[in-house]
């Protein structure tokens, strides 16, 4: 097998402890009551990028998982207020299993390169809303109403109910894929796609994003699971393929760049196939041009 689909299978096994520790935060959030209360709060701020409170519940969810969050916007009465949300959640929103393989990266190389990273993240999602915001046709957003439920203390066996069975559907949904997506990158590197794909991205990984051309591979798993990718980033890291900037770069990109194949098709679904193509290429060349900006600034201000 090749390091491709070593690092697929090797992703299942490196995310399952963290999303388990996942799930229970999420869980006890719910639990206790504090998610509702959450949309509320930013209710008024993200009316700023065309989204009420009604949307904010599915951008939550995205840290989940991208593709239930995504199919959650059909609630969204706004076409306006649903690209918006779908295009936030499948642009810079790691979903569980990545969040922690990231938070596993930058942990190695310091509290700094976490900051980086998650700072320019959620600036480029609320950039990316602003815009979308003024160039997209006006639309009237839906009155949000939410019922706020009472503080309280969370329920352990109901969690780890909760838990449990999240990550048993995780399960289902994921391993079918990997296993479809080792089998199609497999061949898709026998027949020479990978290389010709590396001989076509290497100049852009290596000169505008200052990455090894090894990079490519984990750009490619990023097409069907994003914390595959991520595993073999963390893989990179651990061997010492990946300096300080590039570890930074590496997770920013990774986390903007294409959403997996259940997450587009999910936005194909809930937009319609051409809309949601053209918002997979989109994020894809804007992944490119942000990366490279934040590389490049990085070697500016702290040196290579």
């Amino acid at each position: 097998m090749s390091k491709i689909e070593i690092g697929l299978f090797n992703a299942i096994i490196t995310v399952l402890p963290i999303l388990f520790v996942f799930f229970l935060m999420f869980g006890a959030l719910e639990d206790i009551g504090y998610i509702p209360n959450l949309c509320v709060l930013t209710n008024r701020l993200f009316r700023k990028i065309g989204i009420t409170g009604k949307s904010i519940m599915s951008l939550v969810l995205g840290f989940g998982c991208k593709t239930m969050a995504t199919l959650t916007t059909r609630g969204l009465q706004s076409r306006k207020e649903k690209y918006i949300a779908i295009y936030l959640i499948a642009f810079a929103i790691p979903c569980s299993a990545q969040l922690g393989l990231n938070m596993a990266i930058l942990g190695k190389m310091g509290i700094k390169a976490f900051i980086i990273a998650f700072f320019a993240l959620i600036l480029v999602e609320i950039v990316a809303g602003a815009i979308l915001n003024k160039i997209l046709k006006e639309d009237t957003l839906s009155d949000f109403t939410q019922e706020l439920p009472p503080i309280r203390v969370p329920n352990v066996k109901a969690i780890v109910i909760k838990t449990y069975y999240r990550l048993v559907w995780f399960l289902k949904e994921a391993v079918p894929i990997f296993i479809i997506a080792a089998v199609f990158l497999f061949l898709f590197d026998k027949s020479g796609g990978l290389g010709m794909i590396k001989k076509i991205l290497g100049p852009v990984v290596i000169n505008w994003l200052g990455l090894p051309i090894d990079m490519v591979d984990a750009l490619i798993l990023t097409m069907a699971r994003h914390e595959a990718a991520a595993g073999l980033i963390l893989k990179m890291v651990n061997v010492g393929s990946l300096n300080y900037i590039q570890s930074i770069v590496a997770v920013v990109i990774t986390t903007m760049f294409v959403p997996c194949f259940a997450n587009i098709v999910a936005m194909c679904k809930e937009m319609g196939v051409k809309t949601g193509i053209a918002m997979a290429i989109i994020i894809n060349i804007s992944s490119f041009m942000l990366a490279g900006i934040l590389n490049w600034i990085l070697l500016f201000t702290i040196g290579g």
